[in-house]
């Protein structure tokens, strides 16, 4: 018999449980799409003194890992943001009947994806270096790994964040300009989209100005109406 996704993620006997770490990460968009969905689940926070001995235990050696009520194991944040999308009792996070908004929401998550794959090596740089073609880390002056990261971190504020910052806009502005990327709905685009932009307004990389989006100020009142949803807002207020 064929389970809906809300099924699989309440039914079974148990309570959801999404594994990951005591940071927002790729797991807080899931957080926030089971919230408005209305799943009720254990956010599980592992230590990160713990990491070393779990990371074995991991199906591929990473998290965040849900536990569905069943036992089932799900990997794979994505998986997880739209396993949580499609169980949306109203329908609309990531809507199951209509092949065309589904197909909008994974152009428009495909965004996103490229927006974190382009700021991955700014991000990475001053950790994992020989990744991206230098020196490890071990074997740099730390006055000179610090000129580095700046360096690749303001080139990405300067080209790369600006190009992607009017790909939002443009969405903003075809969807009504007042609303949502897509329309009047927020989707699990809108969450990722959120999550995915609002990090570099926080202030916790270096180089990277809380004012880096001011320039852009629809994508502003873009985080600022995802934030206002109810749904949302009654999430961050939990956490609070």
């Amino acid at each position: 018999m064929t389970q809906s996704a809300r099924d699989l993620l309440t039914s079974g006997g148990g309570k959801l449980q999404l594994h990951y770490f005591s940071i927002e990460g790729v797991a807080e968009q899931v957080r926030i799409a089971l919230s408005v969905a209305g799943i009720p689940f254990d956010d599980i926070h592992v230590p990160f003194s713990e990491w070393p001995t779990k990371k074995p235990t991991t199906k591929y050696g990473q998290l965040p890992e849900m536990i569905l009520p069943n036992g089932q194991l799900i990997t794979e944040s994505m998986a997880m943001l739209r396993l949580a999308g499609e169980a949306d009792s109203d329908g609309k996070l990531y809507p199951a009947s209509d092949v065309g908004m589904r197909l909008k929401i994974e152009e428009a998550l495909g965004l996103t994806a490229d927006l974190s794959r382009a700021w991955r090596p700014a991000l990475l740089i001053g950790m994992r270096p020989e990744k991206f073609g230098y020196p490890k880390k071990d074997d740099w002056a730390k006055d000179e790994m610090q000129a580095t990261v700046k360096k690749v971190r303001e080139e990405f504020l300067a080209e790369e964040l600006p190009k992607f910052l009017g790909f939002y806009a443009g969405l903003i502005k075809e969807a009504g300009g007042n609303a949502f990327l897509l329309g009047e709905d927020l989707t699990i685009a809108d969450i990722a989209a959120y999550q995915g932009i609002n990090y570099f307004r926080k202030g916790i990389a270096d180089h990277v100005p809380a004012d880096c989006l001011d320039s852009f100020p629809e994508v502003v009142a873009f985080l600022k109406r995802v934030e206002e949803h109810p749904k949302v807002a009654a999430y961050k207020a939990s956490k609070a």
